[in-house]
């Protein structure tokens, strides 16, 4: 059995480990990094000779250290890739696992470098450098006496790997961050250059200037393609050989530009001498020695034109972004042209839409596809109360109200589709007033970016016009209250005085009493919305089981349901807690909800209920097996007057769903529909609960 470490061995490991991670963090260059690694981790463990190996996605080299005896070795390239294709720290890295040899003599998985060599009795560990589960590399520690190392050696190495992994990623990171920024500024730099001219020979010649600077190369060219005699010619040249080059032909398919011309595929070739595609007889023509070639297509409106070539970059410059670089300056030269030709059109077309953007009535706001905002016009600021460059980088939900229009059920996926909307909502101010206003959104898509633009209109005079008008109608349905309640008094004192055996008068008295109090309820909906609508209702709070009052809205439509052969399926829990709620008003509710799903559920269909605890709130649905609520209604349906099929069977004024949701609202919840078109509607709503149980 292994012993444990005594206390002062483990608080020794732990301040090595601490001193090394503090060591490590401190080094963000790579190259630098993984000789310090390496010190750093011979000395810890007492080794002889070491190495350490980084590996690319593809698993092949891209950096490494080897020392002997603590002398680092130069360029030993060539000795790490074979440890790594037949040694302890290939399988080490390919297992993912650390390996310790007390005695490589006896132990298969030591490279054998020779029949002699190869029977010295060693000792060694390796360990992998794993960070979220790929392997960066691979520690490998050498000592010439066998059983040098021990189980204690391996947990260090292994402590100090996992350590070395992280600060070999962020540097990796680095390099890369470093590498694509560079890349930009040198795009960017070029975009620059050619932004100074309108002369496409000049503009061809400066993007040539540009590419041989920053590929460090020395001679570049552009060739194009002449469709006629399908032959590529050398339309302009830089560096060495220039003035020799520009004329020069060659057909199509012809050395490694052909070849690029053809396919469309850019390439990158260290060695021409060993490359069959290169074609020497240019170098004889011109005078030059072609090493390396870099080549990628130059395209324009999805035709490749032509190509833009490299000579013989410097020594060390060639890297994983060399290829995207060079292919980003050919794209740059197919825009050459096109720029010129564009420009004049172009430059009127930005001005006539930066008038309207920033001089229109509306505010309008452009965000990306997740609807973080990427521009403001005047007017969006202004009615915000934000200064622009403030809104870039705010999401739309911070400044929407989530409660209100379609964003409270995360329509951006539907917006980012292409789907356009047009709705009321609130925004918030940054001095925290509302809004109201309204809003279109649709997904525009430009040639370099697909955006989403949200044209926003005040909607106060609006609001006020409708409250007006609301409180006017409200007032005339509040006045027909007294005569309308005599007419039902007199219909129902006609009733008490009609001779039973007069079946004439009964039936037309019958139809007089059900058309009044048909029109009494309306009035009494209408009403009582309006006022759950002004805040103007007293609820009458009681703490109550909606288990119980689930049953009785279902009881009560049970009815209904028979006469359409439709069933209840409960999945109610047995025990819930108590909400504090207008009994009344919420049995209303469940009501209105079931009505609607017994109508819309065909013959024979099923009504589901359910109740769940949902944070602090209880959340009730109701499932219909109907035909589901296309997505673009699905905001628009708990506003009065709102009825999808005005030609349906069953009519109704439209004002069911928007009583619920001022209903729900009152309590200090919310209702939702969850719906997709041809399977059914699920509407829910949430009160908040007491936090008692249920006795």
């Amino acid at each position: 059995m292994t012993s444990l470490p005594s206390p002062a061995v483990e608080t020794s490991r732990l301040q090595l480990l601490y001193h090394i991670s503090r060591e490590l963090g401190g080094h963000l260059e790579l190259n630098e990094l993984v000789e310090r690694i390496l010190r750093l981790t011979t000395e810890s463990v007492g080794a002889e000779n070491s190495s350490l190996i980084l590996v690319n996605e593809d698993g092949a080299v891209y950096e490494g250290a080897l020392t002997v005896n603590g002398v680092l070795v130069p360029d030993a390239s060539a000795q790490l890739s074979r440890q790594l294709e037949r040694g302890l720290a290939g399988w080490s890295l390919r297992r993912q696992s650390p390996a310790l040899v007390v005695n490589t003599a006896a132990d298969s998985r030591w490279q054998r470098s020779g029949t002699t060599r190869g029977l010295e009795a060693k000792s060694a560990l390796a360990a992998p450098l794993l960070y979220a589960g790929r392997s960066l590399g691979v520690l490998t520690l050498v000592h010439s006496v066998p059983e040098h190392f021990g189980r204690s050696d391996e947990e260090l190495a292994t402590a100090i790997a996992e350590q070395a992994a992280i600060a070999v990623e962020n540097a990796r990171l680095l390099r890369e961050s470093r590498e694509q920024t560079q890349t930009v500024r040198n795009l960017l730099e070029t975009a620059q250059v050619l932004s100074s001219t309108l002369d496409p020979n000049k503009l061809l010649r400066l993007l040539l200037n540009q590419a041989q600077k920053h590929l460090r190369l020395e001679a570049a060219s552009i060739a194009l393609i002449d469709h006629e005699k399908v032959e590529l010619f050398f339309h302009v040249a830089t560096g060495l050989a220039a003035a020799k080059v520009v004329g020069t032909r060659i057909k199509l398919g012809q050395g490694i530009a052909g070849w690029v011309a053809q396919t469309g595929q850019g390439v990158v070739v260290t060695d021409t001498q060993a490359d069959p595609r290169f074609y020497s007889l240019i170098d004889e023509q011109v005078g030059i020695k072609t090493r390396a070639i870099l080549c990628a297509p130059i395209q324009f409106e999805g035709r490749i034109i032509g190509v833009l070539e490299g000579i013989n970059p410097a020594p060390g410059t060639l890297d994983r972004n060399t290829l995207p670089l060079l292919t980003n300056i050919a794209n740059l030269a197919g825009n050459a042209i096109a720029r010129v030709q564009q420009y004049t059109s172009a430059q009127a077309a930005k001005t006539r839409y930066s008038g309207l953007f920033e001089e229109g009535f509306d505010a309008v706001l452009i965000t990306d596809l997740k609807g973080f905002i990427l521009e403001a016009n005047r007017k969006a600021g202004e009615m915000l109360g934000y200064a622009r460059m403030d809104l870039v980088g705010m999401s739309i939900n911070a400044i929407h109200r989530p409660a209100t229009g379609p964003l409270r059920v995360n329509r951006l996926p539907d917006l980012a589709a292409g789907a356009e909307l047009a709705f009321d909502t609130r925004f918030t101010t940054h001095d925290s007033r509302i809004v109201p206003v309204e809003v279109r959104a649709k997904r525009i898509a430009m040639p370099d970016q697909v955006f989403i633009q949200w044209i926003v209109r005040d909607n106060t005079d609006k609001m006020r016009a409708d409250e007006k008008r609301s409180e006017q109608v409200s007032m005339i349905f509040h006045d027909m209250r007294t005569p309308l309640n005599n007419l039902l008094s007199s219909l129902t004192v006609l009733d008490g005085a009609t001779p039973p055996d007069d079946k004439a008068a009964r039936s037309v008295l019958n139809i007089a009493q059900r058309a009044g109090q048909q029109l009494s309820q309306l009035v009494e909906s209408l009403l009582t919305l309006r006022r759950l609508e002004a805040g103007e209702v007293a609820l009458n709070k009681e703490e109550v089981s909606l288990v119980n009052l689930i049953v009785e809205a279902a009881e009560l439509v049970r009815p209904a349901a028979a006469s359409r052969l439709v069933t209840f399926e409960s999945r109610l829990p047995q025990q819930l807690p108590v909400a504090r709620v207008d009994a009344g008003l919420l049995r209303r509710v469940l009501v209105n909800l079931l009505e609607n799903a017994v109508k819309y559920s065909p013959r024979q269909g099923v009504v589901r209920l359910a109740a769940r605890l949902e944070e602090v709130s209880i959340v009730v649905s109701v499932t219909d097996s109907g035909p589901g609520i296309p997505y673009a209604d699905q905001d628009r349906i708990f506003e009065k007057f709102t009825r999808l099929n005005p030609d349906e069977v069953s009519r109704g004024m439209g004002l069911g769903l928007a009583f619920c949701r001022w209903a729900v609202m009152a309590h200090g919840g919310r209702i939702w529909v969850d719906s997709q078109p041809g399977h059914g509607a699920t509407f829910s709503f949430s009160v908040p609960m007491t936090g008692q149980n249920p006795k």
